[in-house]
């Protein structure tokens, strides 16, 4: 519920505004004078303030003044007699959000509030992931997570454009917001454009807007700019792209060019070089990201995997009111022998089928969904590496993890196993 803190001399006044506030679903806290307010005022204080100007005691201006030292991102909207204008600029100078002049038509008042209020909203919701450590959202206790937490805290405050590079599933997008939330951009809107999915018959008006109608990029105004699966874009429109990247300029339908005060994020499937290479991301928009960052798929972090599954679950059976399951010896070991194709998104779809009783089994090597999709462009020793690895992966599953059974059931001697697993890292 939106709160206001209402400071009014004024009786009469003081009663109708609060009526109004009230049937408008404002949550009203009424005061005669500032002073009993600046006594309850706290910095988190969830809402905004309206107050008169002129008041016995302390006046509006000087409210204004001790509440922005209590309380500095509450906005503050004056309430103000129409020979007392210059006086309200004066104080919106000073940091108040607005100022409303008597009589003020209800309509009026209430839009200001809940403009007010939106962006009041917004900053508290930027506070609390801000707040919310890190580690509790990219989560894994392995050197390549511990890595790129270092490199997002480094790279968040520079206002740099940075392209995320990696597998569906490793967590693209909830970097990119991770990286706009440790930001001095954090305030600002986070845009995220789904470049696959724009419609080629109006991406100018979707991305680029009108002379009327602000579009993608210019709603991300103030904050981050997320472009992902950017080679899925058609080369004319990556074209256009260079010059927002450039010169932080747009040129909307029936419009001139126009300033973007904007930070850029992109992200591609694969290794942005290959996707040059294929023409699929043109080089020249690619060199103008000042870097890229390569995730980590959780293969290549496995003792991340059962860290994440567990942490899953444990949101489901919140989400769903239902007991946290049990992850016994041996769904671990099957957990940390995956291959996990479907990276971060697998692990998360897996505890869900785990919370709410659904099949939780894993599919045998080389029978995963778009298994064969996966060898499309490599190379025949990066193929074979792959599936020896999966078969490693298999036989230590179907043994529970005893290296000579698994070497038995694979037909190799256990030395050889060794040798293998090692050059796997699976030891």
């Amino acid at each position: 519920m939106p709160e206001v803190m209402l400071v009014e001399d004024d009786a009469d006044l003081r009663l109708a505004a609060a009526e109004t506030l009230e049937l408008a679903g404002f949550r009203v806290h009424a005061f005669d004078a500032a002073a009993p307010a600046l006594d309850v005022l706290v910095a988190d204080f969830p809402g905004v303030i309206l107050s008169d100007l002129r008041m016995p005691g302390l006046s509006g201006l000087d409210f204004l003044d001790r509440a922005r030292e209590i309380a500095p991102d509450v906005p503050f909207i004056l309430i103000t007699a129409h020979g007392d204008v210059p006086a309200a600029i004066r104080a919106m100078r000073g940091g108040a959000h607005d100022f409303l002049e008597k009589p003020c038509a209800p309509e009026l008042m209430l839009d200001v509030l809940k403009r007010a209020q939106a962006m009041r909203d917004l900053h508290l919701e930027n506070t609390r992931l801000r707040q919310i450590r890190i580690e509790d959202r990219l989560i894994g206790r392995s050197a390549a997570m511990r890595d790129l937490r270092d490199k997002l805290r480094a790279l968040a405050r520079l206002q740099l454009d940075l392209l995320i590079s990696g597998e569906t599933g490793t967590g693209k997008e909830l970097v990119a917001r991770v990286l706009h939330d440790l930001s001095p951009r954090c305030d600002g809107p986070f845009v995220a454009v789904n470049c696959g999915a724009l419609a080629e018959t109006d991406v100018d008006r979707e991305l680029f807007g009108t002379s009327d109608s602000p579009g993608l990029i210019a709603r991300a105004a103030g904050g981050t700019l997320y472009l992902d699966e950017l080679e899925s874009m058609p080369d004319g429109l990556q074209v256009r792209l260079l010059r927002v990247v450039e010169a932080r300029e747009i040129t909307p339908l029936g419009a001139g060019p126009r300033p973007v005060d904007i930070r850029i994020l992109g992200s591609v499937k694969r290794p942005p070089e290959s996707l040059t290479a294929e023409s699929r991301l043109r080089a020249d928009l690619f060199h103008r990201f000042h870097a890229t960052l390569p995730l980590p798929p959780l293969r290549e972090r496995e003792e991340d995997a059962a860290m994440l599954v567990t942490h899953f679950a444990a949101e489901a059976a919140a989400r769903h009111n239902l007991p946290k399951p049990h992850i016994d010896s041996s769904l671990r070991r099957r957990i940390a022998y995956h291959d996990w194709p479907g990276n971060v998104r697998e692990a998360r779809n897996l505890a869900e089928r785990l919370v709410i009783g659904l099949d939780t089994s894993f599919p045998q090597p080389g029978s995963a969904p778009g298994a064969t999709d996966q060898l499309a462009g490599m190379s025949y020793d990066a193929a074979m590496e792959g599936f020896e690895a999966r078969l490693l992966r298999f036989a230590l599953i179907q043994t529970g993890g005893r290296k000579t059974e698994a070497a038995a059931l694979l037909g190799i001697p256990r030395k050889r196993l060794y040798l293998r697993l090692r050059h796997h890292d699976m030891l």
